[in-house]
């Protein structure tokens, strides 16, 4: 397929199809991009931002309309809004990549050396490589194929489904596999509904914050007739994944923990010189800061016309092994969902304490997962993986502690190659049964 030269969309209404220009996100660094992204913002601006991302993949639309025929693309993905509750106001924003036909061939099971995943810069390029098709409103997202297996990619804390952009192309060619990537309810561009916690305990709070996501995904599912699902969730996201498929053991094959936040007990709970699970001291103010529901999204938009650059500060330092361009888009993408109204990052101090341990730490619970579990984390995490290490010998079902080389806590950004071969040799396992 020919890549697109210029970041052109069409949208589809009553009155037909109209050329729309999706301007370059302005970079981070500019004079006057603070000011821009800020009286910017949108629900429209927050989905160029995350297409920006997504249009990297040459098999990519929005709306359900495909620029590609089949036969010049074999992988077909879109993005919309699923309804759980039959209004406006719960609506889970999900990617969905499926197969028209198999141009992805796995030999021998082996992963390792394939070509298709190594090379061709994973299937994404900075530029963007495809035409996208922006359809406003609800995108209906078909029901899955009896005959497929699914991945349900979730994301971690603070991000949303474009975080996976560099994974996308080689985790939907495994052949017979359909591929699902969501926001979680409150978070990236999924509704923002009001966020409340009435527990008048630490435990009853906690169960409170996590059905409203662990809930809202089980809706999701219902909705999207997935009877199983091989599902994997980052950081926060895969604290959340966990208790899932405690909850509702019967509708996952296999569970991928990457860096899952939540696992081992907090050390330091009645330390008054508390630590990070880093290893790092606390300040006293941060601390306050946490215990009073002051979220780091919510400083930025306390920011104002200063928020863009407060964003820009983090995706530079922690994102600069990407390409500008990457870097750019990513930036831009993270700023507009964290600008969106206050919803599910305020279960962050509910569920987890300062330092980032959970007020009821997974490292007990996990004993009662009833399907094969993989925990992923990179080298360079921040996470510790002996957590993982001693939870697994606690459990009762066949577990992997994976470390990925040359990566950090965001391991499938810092190093795509290895993070989709261990995501597949998941998928693999599964697709032998």
């Amino acid at each position: 397929m020919t890549a697109a030269t210029t970041n052109s969309t069409s949208l589809i209404s009553d009155k037909g199809i109209t050329q729309v220009l999706i301007p370059p996100a302005p970079s981070p660094k500019s004079r006057f991009a603070s000011l821009r992204h800020w009286y910017s913002r949108s629900e429209k601006t927050s989905e160029a931002a995350e297409a920006r991302l997504l249009s990297r993949l040459q098999f990519f639309s929005i709306g359900g309309k495909t620029v590609a025929t089949p036969d010049e693309s074999k992988t077909i993905a879109r993005v919309g809004l699923v309804d759980l509750d039959g209004d406006d106001l719960r609506k889970i924003n999900t990617l969905v990549i499926d197969q028209v036909g198999n141009d992805f061939v796995v030999n021998d099971h082996s992963i390792a050396g394939s070509e298709s995943i190594t090379d061709n810069r994973l299937g994404y390029s900075s530029e963007p490589q495809t035409e996208i098709s922006i359809q406003s409103g609800t995108t209906a997202i078909e029901e899955v194929p009896s005959t497929k297996k699914n991945l349900v990619m979730c994301h971690g804390f603070g991000a949303g489904l474009g975080f996976f952009y560099r994974n996308y192309h080689s985790l939907s060619q495994v052949p017979g596999w359909r591929i699902y990537s969501l926001d979680w309810l409150g978070m990236g561009r999924s509704s923002r509904v009001k966020f409340t916690v009435k527990g008048r305990n630490v435990d009853e709070s906690v169960e409170e914050a996590e059905n409203f996501f662990v809930d809202s995904l089980e809706k999701w599912r219902k909705v999207q007739k997935i009877e199983k699902m091989t599902l994997l969730g980052h950081s926060l996201g895969g604290y959340f994944a966990a208790v899932y498929a405690l909850k509702y053991p019967q509708h996952v094959d296999r569970l991928i923990l990457v860096s899952p936040a939540g696992i081992p007990p907090n050390p330091y709970e009645n330390n008054k010189n508390m630590k990070s699970s880093g290893g790092r001291t606390i300040p006293g103010w941060v601390i306050k800061l946490w215990e009073a529901n002051i979220t780091p999204q919510l400083i930025m938009r306390w920011a104002g016309p200063f928020g863009p650059s407060l964003v820009s500060q983090y995706t530079t330092r922690r994102f600069a092994h990407l390409d500008v361009q990457d870097q750019i888009d990513l930036h831009d993408y993270l700023y507009h969902i964290s600008a969106a109204p206050g919803s599910g990052e305020y279960a962050l101090s509910k569920i987890l304490a300062p330092g980032a341990y959970a007020r009821k730490p997974l490292m007990n619970r996990l004993e009662g997962l009833k399907m094969p579990t993989v925990f992923l984390y990179g080298e360079e995490d921040w996470m510790d993986y002996r957590a993982a290490e001693k939870a697994s010998s606690k459990m009762r079902v066949p577990t992997k502690v994976i470390r990925i080389p040359d990566a950090g806590h965001h391991l499938y950004l810092d190093n795509p190659v290895e993070f989709d071969k261990a995501v597949i040799s998941v998928m693999l396992e599964v697709g032998e049964n």
